[in-house]
């Protein structure tokens, strides 16, 4: 039954994509032309003594079975190869059908099956062989996959303590940061994994660019002067320039360059508007704030949670995305920030 329900969320889970009907068009395609090719050894088989000409050849219709039965394993082999451990089993249960009918072809006295029970031995051996080389492989890979995104994961956590030791009051910052910024997008709808995973990722390194910003700036506990404010601001440009070259994952540099865009437009560095700065960007934006608002800082001390829900639903359409801003308000209200609420109590105990 659990084998049943896991099988019927699989099916659900299907998304019609082009590649998607493409393989169901390449599975239909391959499956009428084997098809074809059984109906074509069929007709050979029984056209005993007949030849086929071409030019001035002739060719014994007796030798086509023999291709059309190597066709049927190179279509049976496609099958595997396109489709793995599905199409391996569906070959498989082709194979078994294909002997029962020639087992009971023998068991009648039809000995001129017999070229056919070799080729379709030729073809299980084949089958099998194939199907275990690629699932060789793709363990392989997945094993390579698994260790490379474990250095990755060892590089980001590294790159972040950088980040996060530069100053004490904002120490696990760029951490609460990215998991905030999972949890709004997954209240905004994204439910895939991988995109959640990327999205964390994103979020841990928003501020790589404040490596670049001197201590004495970086943690001045009184007002910043107009040029030291133009140095912190430049931290979002720098953060592009670290990561803008990072290959091994898509966006890695959106949330360090993008995440001071304003909904309005008046944010920087380049002003972006509305829908045109990435949604992690926007997401990350809100996170950002939140945190920054609900910790102590060296010129301030946090601020109440419901002081903080008041400021994003105040701002939301001009510093932020009104969608996201509604995400935080829908999990502020849900209490999935409680935890924050506690602390404040504590400490006015």
């Amino acid at each position: 039954m659990n084998k049943l329900s896991k099988l019927f969320k699989k099916i659900k889970s299907i998304k019609i994509t082009p590649k998607f009907v493409f393989k169901v068009f390449l599975f239909l395609l391959l499956f009428a032309l084997y098809h074809v090719c059984e109906y074509g050894n069929s007709w050979a088989g029984s056209s005993r003594g007949a030849m086929w000409q071409i030019g001035h050849s002739v060719i014994p219709y007796a030798t086509l079975p023999g291709v059309f039965t190597s066709i049927c394993t190179f279509i049976l082999i496609a099958f595997v190869v396109a489709y793995g451990k599905f199409g391996f089993y569906f070959s498989i249960t082709i194979l078994i059908i294909r002997f029962i009918r020639l087992a009971i072809s023998i068991a009648n006295h039809n000995l001129m099956v017999l070229p056919g029970v070799f080729m379709s031995v030729v073809a299980l051996v084949s089958v099998i062989l194939i199907y275990h080389s690629n699932a060789q492989t793709i363990r392989t890979q997945l094993k390579h996959r698994k260790e490379l995104e474990e250095f990755t994961k060892s590089i980001i956590t590294a790159f972040t303590n950088c980040i996060d030791g530069k100053d004490a009051y904002t120490n696990g910052h760029s951490y609460r940061v990215a998991l905030y910024t999972t949890m709004l997008a997954n209240k905004l709808g994204v439910t895939d994994q991988a995109t959640l995973d990327k999205y964390y990722n994103i979020g841990l390194l928003h501020d790589i660019g404040k490596i670049s910003i001197p201590d004495a700036i970086l943690t001045k506990p009184g007002k910043l002067t107009p040029q030291e404010f133009e140095t912190i601001k430049s931290h979002a440009q720098e953060g592009y320039k670290i990561l803008k070259d990072v290959k091994i994952q898509e966006d890695i540099a959106a949330g360090a360059h993008y995440h001071h865009e304003r909904y309005d437009g008046t944010g920087y560095p380049q002003g972006l508007i509305g829908k045109d700065i990435p949604l992690v960007a926007r997401i990350i934006t809100v996170a950002d704030a939140f945190d920054a608002m609900s910790s102590t800082r060296s010129y301030r001390k946090k601020l109440p949670l419901d002081y903080i829900a008041q400021e994003i639903e105040q701002y939301a359409g001009t510093q932020f995305d009104p969608e996201v801003a509604n995400a935080f308000l829908s999990l502020y209200e849900e209490g999935a920030f409680d935890n924050l609420r506690s602390d404040e109590d504590k400490v006015e105990n």
